[in-house]
């Protein structure tokens, strides 16, 4: 019985089985440097940015840049600047990632509707690199704000509720979890 290969795959498979090397990395991509990736069928917009090469890097970015904004336009000290962008963040990602529900976009035919942004990210597999970076953010920007404010009241108080409700609910074990049925939907 024959099994049709791709030609790469028999590129890869014949290599690995006889002593010969190649001699260029082109002849396992069939002449191309490039990986070809084929997105998945149902390929969500709505989240798929976030898989961007850049993105992370751009969102600590943003972080540090709202730093020195409320910094420079508030004339504060260094910590209460960062229990303000830790508290901001922590409004704002909450109502966009946990809060708001459904998509802006009109293709996926309501699919998504009930579900969240976080919901709805890396189609709803848990534990992959984007949530683990979304969730280490929060915390780190706890630790940084919580020590540049020597852990005084009331920022300490402030940012570790913060911290709490965002990192409960980025758990695994909270998805699709709407607790005392706030933000459910219900029939009408």
């Amino acid at each position: 019985m024959f099994v049709h290969r791709p030609r790469w795959l028999s590129v890869m498979v014949d290599s690995m089985t006889s002593s010969t090397v190649l001699s260029s990395p082109t002849a396992l991509m069939g002449g191309s440097l490039y990986v070809n990736a084929i997105p998945p069928p149902d390929l969500n917009k709505n989240t798929s940015w976030f898989q961007y090469p850049g993105v992370w890097t751009s969102y600590i970015l943003l972080l540090l840049l709202g730093w020195l904004l409320v910094l420079s336009i508030l004339g504060c000290s260094a910590g209460t600047a960062w229990s303000i962008v830790n508290l901001s963040h922590f409004a704002i990602t909450y109502w966009a990632f946990h809060w708001k529900k459904g998509t802006p976009f009109a293709e996926d035919q309501g699919m998504y509707n009930k579900l969240t942004w976080w919901e709805q990210m890396d189609n709803g597999r848990q534990l992959t690199r984007n949530r683990k970076f979304l969730m280490v953010v929060p915390v780190v920007l706890y630790l940084i704000s919580c020590h540049t404010t020597d852990y005084r009241n009331p920022w300490l108080v402030l940012n570790t509720i913060a911290v709490s409700v965002m990192v409960i609910a980025k758990f695994p074990n909270m998805h699709k979890v709407r607790i005392f049925g706030i933000n459910a939907d219900y029939p009408t």
